[in-house]
């Protein structure tokens, strides 16, 4: 190798090292250098936009970097519908909305890559059964999970008549395949079971 050749690979090699230890230093600042909650209406927005789903935050929005950087919002309420509404269909003190590096340096908030709650009730009437499928059929949403959650299926007197406990529920199109998959892993009466929905978003009536 000549010292020619030697030197470009060494400069490209401090470039790379100078961009990597940039970033970081951006990412983990970004906290002290921006307001999130004064953007809260922009990310509720947004979070309709991406997940075809409601949300209502009334707490503190926070950045979070680690493990993947994130908006923490807490004590926030999640509907199919436009709020307001008389019953919520989630209430929550852990949403996180994961958002990209173009996000984070643009700060537009424009561009979820997807969001995650854990440890949730799910409050499901009859009802809204109807809304819960037309999202199925008709949405194109980015990826939805939820760790941890209580299902909670009330009739019409607002009766609970059903209760099932999650591990994992898994809601997201996949790109290549153009399909749509709805996966909860939970258990019912005593039993475990996994139950896997798919459809061709491409085509949803």
């Amino acid at each position: 190798m000549n010292k020619i050749k030697q030197n470009k690979i060494t400069f490209t090699l401090i470039l790379i090292a100078i961009a990597i230890i940039f970033s970081s230093l951006t990412v983990l600042s970004l906290p002290v250098l921006f307001n999130y909650e004064s953007k809260v209406v922009k990310i509720e927005k947004y979070f309709y936009k991406n997940f075809k789903i409601y949300l209502k935050s009334t707490g503190n929005v926070s950045y979070k970097p680690f493990p993947k950087p994130h908006l923490l919002v807490e004590n926030a309420t999640i509907n199919l519908k436009k709020p307001p509404v008389k019953d919520n269909l989630i209430k929550t003190s852990n949403l996180k909305i994961f958002i990209s590096l173009k996000d984070l340096y643009l700060r537009s908030f424009s561009g979820f890559v997807s969001t995650k709650l854990s440890d949730v009730n799910i409050e499901l009437k009859i009802k809204d059964i109807t809304e819960l499928r037309r999202h199925f059929y008709q949405k194109i949403n980015k990826p939805i999970i939820l760790n941890n959650a209580k299902i909670f299926l009330k009739n019409a007197e607002d009766e609970v008549i059903l209760i099932s406990p999650t591990k994992k529920i898994t809601y997201k199109i996949n790109n290549k395949s153009k399909i749509k998959y709805f996966n909860i892993d939970g258990k019912i009466f005593g039993l475990n079971f996994n139950s896997v929905w798919k459809r061709k978003y491409d085509t949803p009536n």
